[in-house]
């Protein structure tokens, strides 16, 4: 499940649409406390092959282009399509991580696996490659959905992925990056 006490935060976040579709525009809150803390924190957001499939087809309900920015900024990226044999150490293959949680979801959702999309759970196998690709330790995936949220966990549990690997809900990770921020501006001014 989604982890409580998300520190320390990772430095690698990948993006579900639930979770930019719930930040909101530019004018919200949680917005601003989002990409204010990815800047001052050097963080660094990504968007799955999926992600951007679903923002492309609701460009018209989203307030951001968020695949613009990936285009036009160093804070976010968009990953290419899962490579299925990745690996890391003794962890499951990418593509066994996605097909695992495809079919927990199913489940979850009661639905035919072949008519549920793969967004949700592409996003743990995108997290195996950014740990065989990248400096990272850890990956967040932020996420406001339950079910893939229940998925993922299920099916990184026991595994190498576990604990580098987390998932995290916006509310979550909103509070902690608040907490961060407010601290950060507290630290900064104090020292004047």
């Amino acid at each position: 499940m989604c982890e409580e006490h998300p520190s320390p935060f990772p430095a690698a976040l990948i993006l579900d649409t639930s979770f930019l579709r719930t930040i909101g525009g530019t004018e919200s809150n949680p917005y601003q406390t989002s990409i204010q803390y990815v800047q001052s924190e050097d963080r660094k957001l990504y968007l799955s092959a999926g992600v951007v499939e679903e923002l492309t087809e609701q460009r018209g309900y989203l307030s951001i282009d968020w695949v613009d920015r990936a285009d036009t900024t160093e804070w976010i990226t968009i990953v290419d399509d899962v490579q299925p044999g990745v690996r890391v150490h003794d962890g499951p293959r990418a593509g066994e991580v996605m097909d695992r949680a495809h079919e927990r979801l199913a489940t979850f959702e009661r639905t035919d696996p072949d008519e549920l999309r793969k967004t949700d759970s592409e996003l743990p196998a995108v997290a195996v490659m950014l740990l065989g690709s990248t400096s990272h330790d850890s990956v967040g995936i932020l996420m406001n959905d339950r079910n893939a949220e229940r998925a993922i966990s299920g099916v990184l549990e026991n595994t190498y992925y576990e604990g580098r690997i987390r998932i995290i809900d916006i509310w979550t990770a909103i509070e902690f990056m608040e907490s961060q921020m407010n601290g950060t501006s507290l630290n900064k001014g104090s020292n004047r």
